[in-house]
């Protein structure tokens, strides 16, 4: 699975370049801590810069907000599955997208709410990825800011990229 998750940390990195270094900056730290344990922890072994991974398989997800991230964090949710027909469902835009397997999306899971709706057939199971904001805390890794246009912008060559935008924790 670290071949498919270094693609996702690709496509995250020219999407959300800030996310991205913030997550990886997080990991590398959380790395580091672990070698002064009396018993290594494997978190060299991480894929990913996500702090955490869930897989949920054939539920329905309830309208929420994700409590444990920041607001500038984006989630990354893989749909993935055998022959369903889900729809992922932004209730604050009034929005529901077609969640077919190899559906990803990202999303800023603790300002929106979202749902996944019933299926009628097939296997669904969602890789969500995201960050939890105490670890960044606890390592001391500033947030990243929200992407802006001039971010994207830069990315095909029309603006020159702004000067960091920094976040309070």
């Amino acid at each position: 699975m670290s071949s498919t998750e270094f693609f996702w940390n690709a496509v995250t990195g020219a999407i959300a370049p800030d996310l991205f270094e913030a997550g990886s900056a997080a990991i590398s730290e959380v790395h580091g801590k672990t070698h002064a344990l009396p018993k290594p922890v494997p978190v060299s072994r991480w894929p990913l810069f996500f702090s955490r991974l869930e897989v949920i398989a054939n539920c329905l997800t309830l309208p929420h907000r994700d409590p444990g991230g920041a607001r500038s964090h984006y989630d990354m949710l893989m749909s993935l599955g055998i022959g369903h027909d889900t729809i992922f469902s932004i209730k604050d835009l009034e929005a529901d997208l077609d969640y077919f397997p190899g559906a990803m999306c990202f999303i800023c899971g603790k300002v929106l709410e979202h749902l996944v709706g019933p299926w009628k057939k097939g296997e669904h199971f969602v890789l969500a990825h995201f960050m939890k904001d105490k670890v960044h805390d606890r390592v001391g890794v500033t947030r990243p800011p929200f992407p802006v246009q001039g971010d994207f912008l830069h990315l095909v060559g029309s603006e020159d990229r702004p000067k960091k935008r920094l976040r309070k924790k």
